[in-house]
């Protein structure tokens, strides 16, 4: 972790780790595939409908993309994967696919017990980890390997989706920049660049955004945008800023712009990119009471943002990060820039000129004593 004295260092430094300590951890992300490896075999192994049919699985939304978050006062995260099964939709009608997935899911014990059929998957819960959304889906046609069809058991139709198309279109945008404004702060620093500080503006601004929304509408969830909707708003808008708080402020600025320009009183239409005949926004049309909660939302969080800008002193920037982002990513970014500076105190601590704290082994970096605690 970086350790320095730059305000707008510090700001993105803590910005990072928060979202760092509200994202699917390593651990959780290795138990999430071996969890869908597991359904991917137990559906391979069926001797009926799937025998001859190859099935592919993957994960889509937030895990593909690297957007992940906790939700609020839960300790599972809610996590789709798609089961891509290679037939042809056009040669089945779509509650004949969900209902075989269903019943094969059903034989296994383990499945069975936590197994929730809703309109378009089956949840499995994983309690303490993870909701894990089973979406299956078809070809569409042969040569397109990306394209699929999602049933939709309660309408009886097909739905277009292109998930693969998606995280395709997101990581280009969010790769535009190639050198962020972390990366370069530890190469300044001439120390290895850490894990943390690799995610792009793009993805950690997305999370913030989450974060946020998840505080915000915490009792009415129901009023919440949803994340497909941030999420493409933000890559929409995105202009390749380097800094994570330069990103989310322009990302902020754009829809704010494009709501009060253009959208003040009727909700807009928000194409997805891979499949322009779908509107990812057309639950405002059904109902407009939840765009206007997404019009409150922005303008509060825009107010919020301007406010946390403004406050240097480190009492008030602690209560508005806690109340922006949550208390619990804060006190875990305090925690690990804590635990940063200990470990390098035992190291040998320099500080260079550009009040950046690094290790002893900088040339340019004068020496810090190490802390004993005892006065000594």
């Amino acid at each position: 972790m970086l350790i320095t004295s730059d305000s707008h260092t510090q700001l993105e430094d803590t910005l990072a780790k928060m979202a760092e300590a509200a994202e699917l951890d390593q651990t959780r992300w290795n138990r999430l595939k071996s969890a869908y490896e597991a359904i991917s075999k137990w559906l391979s192994e069926d001797s009926d409908f799937f025998e001859d049919a190859e099935i592919e699985i993957y994960p889509q939304g937030s895990v593909s993309i690297g957007t992940t978050t906790k939700p609020i006062g839960k300790s599972e995260f809610d996590l789709d994967v798609i089961i891509h099964i290679q037939l042809l939709s056009s040669n089945y009608e779509p509650q004949t696919i969900f209902n075989e997935v269903v019943r094969r899911l059903n034989e296994n014990e383990t499945y069975q017990k936590m197994s929730e059929s809703k309109s378009r998957c089956v949840r499995l819960n994983y309690k303490g980890d993870f909701h894990l959304d089973v979406v299956p889906g078809c070809m569409v046609v042969v040569y397109d390997k990306n394209l699929i069809d999602i049933p939709d058991q309660k309408q009886k139709i097909w739905l277009r989706s292109c998930p693969r198309g998606y995280q395709a279109w997101f990581l280009d945008i969010a790769n535009r920049v190639q050198l962020t404004f972390l990366e370069e702060a530890f190469s300044a620093s001439k120390t290895e660049i850490e894990e943390y500080a690799k995610k792009k503006p793009l993805q950690r601004a997305v999370q913030l955004i989450k974060m946020r929304r998840n505080i915000y509408f915490n009792e009415q969830l129901e009023n919440a945008p949803t994340s497909i909707v941030l999420t493409t708003l933000a890559a929409h808008f995105y202009e390749g800023q380097s800094s994570i708080s330069e990103t989310f402020e322009g990302i902020l600025t754009q829809i704010r712009n494009h709501i009060e320009t253009l959208y003040p009183n009727k909700p807009f239409k928000l194409p997805n990119p891979v499949n322009p005949e779908e509107n990812l926004a057309d639950m405002w049309e059904d109902k407009p009471e939840l765009y206007r909660h997404f019009i409150a939302f922005i303008q509060q969080l825009s107010i919020d943002w301007r406010d946390l800008k403004a406050s240097h002193d480190i009492v008030d920037e602690s209560k508005l990060m806690k109340g922006l982002f949550g208390e619990e990513p804060y006190i875990k970014a305090m925690e690990a820039k804590a635990n940063a500076v200990n470990h390098r105190r035992g190291n040998g601590l320099g500080i260079l000129p550009s009040g950046i704290i690094v290790g002893k082994e900088s040339e340019e970096s004068l020496p810090i004593k190490p802390n004993t605690f005892y006065g000594d």
